[in-house]
């Protein structure tokens, strides 16, 4: 197993206050990955200078107009050049070693085109106690979320990339379509990444995750009638 096997791609809005942390967290990692590819997109605050100043060896920074977490996915996908992509918000960390052991676990699996591992939530430290405390992290659990999950690259030229049209919910749509794909999805049972909790978070947002899940579900059911 070498150190030149992942891609990772870090799609950024506004992300200035967590970034750092974010970088920090893939650069601790026990195996290097072969690129890191920052999205920014079209960000208001310092986060592609924090991008720039927290470069990491064999990354690169990508500036777009904001179109969309979908569209930063996929310029990032557009530069990956690893086996294997992984992403991480620009909010979020993993876990030591957390790549490492998923390469391993596919590795022992050869027949798997992703591998997903587990998450644990924690409450932004930043936050008031009031805010805080509106806020409940869920216990650690397998959560098939992009930052948890490892994937093959050759599975998004059979699939296709996100969809831009999804603020919200590309990547349920995404896996949905790769597992009718054929694609082959691996559980890892060991804790990957760590989910950061805040009111900014635009997944937050009760109405949005609800308006969201129904569109990427309708989507789904028009694929299920047309391939009947």
């Amino acid at each position: 197993m070498t150190q030149n096997l992942v891609s990772v791609i870090v799609p950024a809005f506004n992300a200035g206050r967590t970034l750092a942390a974010t970088l920090a967290s893939i650069q601790a990692q026990s195996l290097a990955p072969a690129q890191v590819v920052v999205v920014d997109d079209g960000s208001t605050d310092d986060t592609a200078a924090l991008a720039e100043a927290g470069a990491l060896a064999g990354s690169e920074l990508i500036r777009l107009a904001n179109s969309g977490v979908a569209s930063a996915m996929n310029a990032g996908l557009a530069a990956a050049r690893g086996d294997w992509v992984a992403f991480l918000d620009a909010d979020d960390l993993w876990e030591p070693g957390c790549l490492q052991s998923q390469l391993a676990h596919v590795s022992a699996n050869p027949g798997l085109d992703a591998c997903v591992g587990g998450v644990t939530e924690f409450v932004c430290p930043s936050l008031s106690a009031a805010d805080a405390g509106r806020l409940s992290p869920r216990p650690p659990q397998t959560a098939w979320l992009a930052g948890a999950t490892l994937v093959r690259r050759t599975i998004f030229e059979r699939v296709g990339a996100f969809n831009p049209a999804l603020r919200l919910g590309c990547w349920i749509d995404w896996v949905d379509r790769a597992r009718r794909a054929g694609a082959s999805f691996g559980e890892h049972q060991r804790l990957v990444m760590r989910r950061r909790l805040h009111p900014a978070s635009l997944s937050m947002s009760q109405a949005a995750r609800e308006g969201a899940l129904l569109q990427v579900a309708r989507l789904a059911i028009a694929r299920r009638r047309a391939a009947a």
